[in-house]
């Protein structure tokens, strides 16, 4: 073997050397970092972090109700865009009493979405019983007239019968009228006022149907 080569091989075994020493150097030092102890948490930096983990909380809630109320909103917003029948949405109301909107409910389904809508004996029958009532507010006497007049048979002809004669029993109501009239004139002129609506809107739809 040469001397040069000789320096060569020399040369090299002291980078090998150099490299282990750094490499083994390297994992020395990374194990002394995982190996260094980690200081605890002082009370300050507990109260600052216990601090953001109530605030944490109390931005979600505060999101969740955000949310609620908008899902709760929502349909009600749906309901007024949509509504097209010209009729009053009875769910919309919380001065109804649960009968009553229940029962204009299911007169409002009728004209709102038809294939939805399924007949019902009760609700129809409190509708009848209750047309001449203040239960039923002035605002859904369109709604109620319109539904009625949609019935058939004995009890349409009965609804006929009862609006005639509770207008021949009542005098002919006049615009110039402006004293204060009793409460029994009152609730006579609100059944003779409901009386006409309610004809009206029978004999319309009778005049509409074809004779045979």
């Amino acid at each position: 073997m040469t001397e040069e080569a000789s320096k060569s091989r020399k040369h090299t075994t002291l980078e090998i050397d150099v490299i282990e020493k750094d490499e083994v150097g390297r994992k020395k030092v990374k194990e002394r970092k995982r190996e260094e102890p980690v200081d605890p948490p002082t009370v300050v930096e507990n109260n600052l972090l216990e601090m953001k983990r109530k605030r944490r909380q109390e931005e979600t809630v505060a999101n969740s109700a955000v949310n609620e109320l908008e899902e709760q909103e929502r349909p009600l917003k749906s309901r007024r865009k949509k509504n097209k029948t010209g009729f009053p949405d009875p769910q919309d109301d919380p001065s109804l009493s649960a009968q009553a909107s229940k029962a204009l409910s299911y007169a409002f389904l009728q004209f709102r979405k038809p294939s939805k809508w399924k007949f019902s004996k009760a609700r129809q029958n409190w509708l009848i019983r209750n047309v001449w009532s203040d239960v039923i507010p002035d605002v859904y006497l369109p709604l109620t007239s319109q539904y009625l007049s949609n019935v058939k048979g004995g009890v349409r002809e009965k609804l006929v019968k009862d609006c005639k004669a509770i207008l021949a029993a009542s005098p002919v109501l006049s615009d110039e009228t402006t004293e204060v009239q009793p409460a029994s004139n009152a609730e006579k002129d609100s059944k003779y006022v409901r009386a006409r609506a309610l004809l009206d809107s029978l004999e319309v739809l009778q005049k509409s149907e074809p004779t045979t």
